[in-house]
């Protein structure tokens, strides 16, 4: 950002240059600037606008966040289509979930076990009318639970500590807006690179509220992509209240 110079003084400075080196060029005077002239003002910073939706969604959970103070985060969240553990586009995934639990999975384990990768994004935003600064003990989690499927987190989505020894096992929550994404993985669920067992709809997806934070405006939405791959099969329930919002069946599984 420039400071406010008058051109006054920037054509005596000129002049006294000019005495000093013995130059005798008259300095010709500008037009004295306006503030708005002189005051840079920074570029705003990108506002945070909803993933668009890709074709491999499945599902969309959306909500409306609430904190004790006021403040208020639009949370959405798209499911993406199962990927095999050796499908070329998942190997970032496979190399994020190998970093969180350390030496405890290799992809020489993911072939072995045929694992598959479920990612859902996550955007949480603040609605135009919103004026509250969201509360950093005012969290929300996401679903899956890690304990019952390894997860892997990036971007926003951070792990509980409380809740396991390696990134990989801790349940993953947000504290704020931002964007994000966490990784599911289920062994076992690969057949080939398009055909899969379907664990992925053997369990929940979507959030839940802490204590402090109210839900409202909950929703879903399917698309025919996700009864392809076993939605429709699984006896999905929508859970919607004051502290949850997520979609699937009443029991899940664990891999562990």
């Amino acid at each position: 950002m420039s400071t406010r110079t008058s051109a006054i003084a920037f054509s005596l400075g000129l002049a006294a240059i000019a005495a000093l080196s013995g130059c005798t060029a008259p300095v010709s005077a500008t037009p004295a600037a306006s503030p708005s002239d002189t005051i840079a003002l920074p570029e705003p910073a990108p506002s945070l606008s909803p993933n668009p939706p890709e074709p491999d969604a499945t599902v969309f959970v959306r909500v409306l966040a609430t904190a004790a103070n006021g403040a208020e985060l639009s949370i959405e969240g798209m499911v993406h289509r199962s990927l095999s553990h050796e499908y070329p586009g998942s190997q970032t995934i496979n190399t994020n979930v190998i970093n969180d639990c350390g030496a405890n999975l290799t992809n020489g384990i993911f072939a072995a076990d045929a694992w598959s990768f479920t990612r859902m994004q996550v955007t949480a935003i603040p609605p135009s009318d919103s004026t509250e600064v969201w509360p950093a003990d005012a969290r929300i989690a996401y679903r899956p639970s890690a304990d019952n499927v390894y997860v892997s987190s990036r971007g926003m989505i951070q792990s509980d500590a409380s809740t396991g020894d390696l990134l990989c096992v801790q349940d993953k929550f947000s504290n704020g807006a931002g964007r994000g994404a966490f990784f599911v993985g289920i062994p076992g669920d690969t057949i080939d690179l398009d055909t899969f067992a379907n664990g992925w709809a053997a369990y929940t997806w979507g959030f839940t509220a802490s204590p402090g934070v109210t839900f409202s405006q909950c929703s879903f939405e399917t698309t025919p992509l996700a009864n392809n791959y076993g939605a429709a099969n699984a006896s999905w329930v929508e859970v919607a209240d004051a502290s949850n919002c997520f979609i699937g069946p009443t029991i899940e599984p664990s891999i562990f």
